[in-house]
């Protein structure tokens, strides 16, 4: 019987999934993409029949030319960030966003400048296949190479759990379900002014949705709520001191049943990710190097073409303002209107004082210098084939960024003029900031679906282009740095295969299952990792470059510095937050409740010791974005700190220790 009934509540699950009208023309434009993305997965697995596999299967031989390395840079680098998280933050605070990101124009100067020619040089004469390897042979430690590896391996999966996310939502804005045939059971007003709304779901499941107060001053009219069956909306109102104003509000989305998820998971959530997952994970892993630079060229042009194309509409797409000076169209519009919403949103240091100059600074210092610091950045550098492709790279790489982050300030400044406060946290909203990238698409194509998919797959691109190359470099670490060499003993060929193509797949697998239950906020777990590995990686793979005088207790040191640097601040944030989670939860909960005083109506012991004990830490009690942001000590980034720390670190285990001249003669021979 029970099996009987979890077949039937399957069928029931299958059975209520609706594509939305236009889903046809942007599924269409999406599979025509992934197409493409499958061809060039199967066309570069013969690549890896020639020559000895791991160097093909990693780096490619060492054979990219000028279009190819600097297409394959810029879309590493340009991630599900670029596309969902920094045009929330556009959206949210305006036109001070441009100098948040001003340096990463720069960025292929200083990737190249610094980094380029050498650790080309230096990972042929060692043979280097991942980074690890050249901290390895360079000092001839074992230790440096394995805690490389480890470094890498801490950092990674998380920023991958999130751009598998960004994965997922994209490709359920292209599914576009329709809600499920859900039933309204009640609705109450929160202590923060709230509207919650209980449904019951086609299956059974029963969810909740919160709808935001419409403005600062006001209430809602339960009584006059309204549900619409036919087109699965409910029409709430609220009152203010303008008048009544109406919201349709959508049924909740089709949710499937799962183990271990109390409130199922949203059915095109769970598409998007296993279609995204499939895809990136299938032709990483079949592929290796190749297929993931082939697929990065294609990725970096259809990002290209989407937002150029996107940010031309975005313009035309603004309401015309009409003024006594004159009449204003286009960008000049959106900046008006900004500047009518908020002043603060057209000058800095933006609204709440979003990027006081210390912070801009560390900003600048993070583009700049974290860029060339990621090890799949520091991987592509190691696979060009001579000075004149990488020379030629360069140019083509700070032209592209241009392009692009000059095209989504725009497209994304435009769409505030278009959504004022739709998209903004609580306060009249529709959605959360990281929803205006697909919300735009669809408000700019309304008309024109099949481009809607062309848009799209912008920022399905960009994520895909991150998660591969970070795929490969996780795959690298365990399969070269951990088994292949810290084993100390010899693997075959053919082994080597069957675990290079088993890692990239298994660690795919296990970052979808993270996935499944993911991060609430994208761009700040991205900042964090590239942070963590620039800040910990710059300095140690400078001084093995660059100095004969550098040594191995010292790299080890500026590795340590580096990463202990960042992440102690990291730390302190996420026990701050959580502890002013918990302060406020119990605030909320004494203050609605008439019981007396007892043991469950005092507050957490431990947040009431946090607070009490480490108030004296600098950049405590800074006001907070969410519980995901760091520290802030003395106003900078963690990454000033971690810096600093790896430079010293480097310095005094150097100076303090002597260097193998046999191995200064073999990496700077006079």
């Amino acid at each position: 019987m029970a099996r009987t009934q979890a077949v039937r509540r399957k069928q029931e699950d299958s059975m209520n999934l609706e594509l939305g009208p236009d889903s046809g023309q942007v599924l269409l434009a999406f599979a025509l993409y992934l197409l493409g993305v499958a061809a060039l997965g199967i066309f570069s697995h013969r690549y890896l029949k020639r020559g000895e596999f791991l160097q093909e299967y990693f780096l490619g031989n060492r054979e990219l030319g000028a279009w190819v390395l600097a297409l394959s840079v810029a879309a590493t680098a340009i991630s599900g960030g670029t596309f969902m998280g920094f045009p929330a933050l556009i959206y949210t605070h305006g036109w001070v966003l441009g100098l948040w990101i001003a340096s990463y124009m720069v960025v292929p100067m200083t990737t190249m400048l610094l980094l380029g020619r050498r650790i080309n040089q230096v990972g042929r004469i060692a043979a280097a296949v991942t980074v690890p390897d050249v901290f390895r042979d360079r000092f001839q430690s074992p230790v440096l190479g394995v805690l490389a590896s480890a470094i890498i391996l801490l950092f990674l999966p998380f920023n991958l759990v999130a751009q598998f996310k960004a994965g997922g939502l994209v490709m359920r804005e292209a599914l576009q379900l329709r809600p499920d045939a859900a039933v309204l059971l009640g609705q109450q007003v929160s202590d923060t002014n709230e509207l919650v709304l209980q449904f019951r779901l086609s299956n059974g499941l029963e969810v909740s949705q919160r709808v935001p107060p419409m403005s600062n001053v006001g209430y809602w009219l339960p009584a006059r709520t309204a549900v619409d069956p036919q087109s699965r909306c409910v029409r709430v109102y609220w009152r203010d001191e303008h008048g009544e104003h109406e919201r349709v509000i959508s049924y909740p989305a089709v949710r499937w049943r799962f183990p271990g998820f109390r409130q199922g998971i949203e059915a095109g959530y769970l598409l998007g990710l296993v279609i995204f997952a499939a895809t990136v994970i299938g032709y990483t892993a079949y592929g290796g190097f190749w297929a993931v630079t082939w697929t990065d060229v294609l990725e970096g042009l259809v990002m290209l073409v989407g937002v150029v194309i996107m940010a031309v509409l975005a313009v035309q797409a603004v309401p015309a303002v009409a003024t006594e000076v004159g009449t204003y169209t286009g960008l000049a519009a959106a900046t008006w209107r900004l500047h009518a919403l908020d002043p603060q949103l057209t000058q800095a240091p933006g609204p709440g004082q979003f990027l006081p100059w210390t912070l801009a600074l560390s900003f600048f210092l993070m583009w700049s210098l974290m860029g060339p610091a990621q090890p799949s950045t520091m991987v592509r550098l190691m696979s060009f084939r001579d000075t004149l492709s990488m020379r030629r790279a360069l140019f083509l790489i700070c032209l592209y960024f241009t392009l692009v982050y000059l095209s989504l300030l725009v497209i994304f400044t435009c769409a505030r003029a278009i959504f004022p406060t739709e998209y903004v946290n609580r306060i009249g909203s529709r959605g959360p900031p990281d929803s205006i990238m697909p919300a735009m698409i669809r408000h700019l194509t309304a008309a024109r679906p099949w481009l809607g998919g062309l848009l799209l797959a912008a920022p399905y691109a960009a994520i895909m282009s991150t998660v591969a190359a970070y795929l490969l470099t996780i795959s690298s670490s365990l399969v070269r740095d951990l088994v292949q060499r810290s084993l100390g003993r010899e693997v075959s060929p053919r082994l080597l295969r069957i675990l290079s193509y088993g890692t990239t797949a298994l660690v795919g697998v296990i970052v979808f299952l993270g996935a499944l239950n993911p991060p609430e906020f994208l761009q700040y777990i991205i900042v964090f990792t590239g942070s963590g590995l620039g800040c910990t990686f710059l300095v140690p793979m400078l001084m093995t470059l660059y100095w004969r005088r550098a040594t191995k207790v010292g790299v080890l040191l500026a590795l340590l510095g580096g990463f202990l640097g960042v992440f102690v601040w990291y730390a302190f944030g996420w026990l701050e937050g959580h502890a002013q989670s918990a302060l406020e939860s119990f605030a909320a909960s004494h203050a609605a409740s008439e019981a007396v005083e007892s043991s469950a109506h005092r507050p957490p012991a431990w947040a009431v010791w946090v607070q009490q004990n480490l108030s004296w830490l600098p950049g405590w009690g800074r006001p907070r974005v969410d519980r995901f942001t760091p520290l802030y000590p003395f106003g900078f980034d963690p990454l000033v700190s971690g810096l600093i720390c790896s430079v010293l670190g480097g310095l005094l285990g150097s100076w303090c220790t002597r260097p193998d001249p046999n191995l200064v003669k073999k990496y700077f021979p006079d």
